[in-house]
């Protein structure tokens, strides 16, 4: 193992026994070098993530504030993507993500000027405290909704994943695709927005 390697490990075993009481990590899972928590503002007692057993995962999992949730199931294999969530992110058993992917379950700011302006002053203010940049973040105006990964699915490299979309179980997601509403269970998808390439057959 190189010196770069054992540094990274080094680091990731801090940032997992740093949030342990965040999380609950299967032991029968594989977490690659790239898997790394930001947990912004945690809650006592909050259950952030829970990954299940006989996975890959890799990826940054990113809570801004104490109501996020991800969960990933059984067999799954996650890349390099990262993942940011203030509402819930399941990501069902058997699925295969690639890397560079984005999955995000809110919109960040709203989209009216008056409900945002004062967003990066008062982030500025919370980095000049010390504190994490969105610890006093406005939540109230910002959209979100939970987004489902069912069963069998495959999401190629370079997606995003947006707010309120639910996956079908065996669908594929075509590389660079951007998903902005529902995917029918086995059908392929891609472009910007996604659209439906075809229907896949199920064995």
């Amino acid at each position: 193992m190189s010196i770069i390697n054992w540094y990274h490990r080094m680091s990731q075993k801090r940032n997992i026994k740093r949030n342990a009481e965040y999380i609950h990590l299967s032991k029968e899972t594989f977490y690659d070098e790239t898997f790394y928590l930001d947990l912004r503002n945690p809650q006592k007692g909050h259950i952030y993530l829970d990954i299940k057993s006989s996975s890959v995962v890799g990826g940054i999992y990113i809570f801004e504030r104490e109501s996020g949730y991800i969960e990933i199931g059984e067999r799954a294999h996650i890349g390099k993507s990262t993942f940011i969530s203030v509402n819930e992110i399941i990501i069902g058993d058997d699925v295969t993500i690639a890397w560079d992917c984005l999955f995000y379950d809110h919109n960040s700011h709203s989209v009216v000027w008056e409900e945002r302006k004062n967003d990066t002053i008062q982030e500025l203010k919370d980095i000049r405290n010390g504190d994490s940049p969105i610890k006093n973040k406005d939540w109230s105006v910002v959209k979100s909704a939970p987004i489902h990964i069912e069963d069998k699915v495959w999401i190629g490299t370079g997606c995003k994943i947006l707010k309120g979309v639910t996956i079908g179980e065996g669908a594929v997601v075509a590389a660079g695709s951007v998903v902005v509403k529902d995917v029918a269970p086995w059908t392929m998808v891609g472009g910007n927005p996604a659209v439906v390439i075809k229907k896949l057959e199920r064995l």
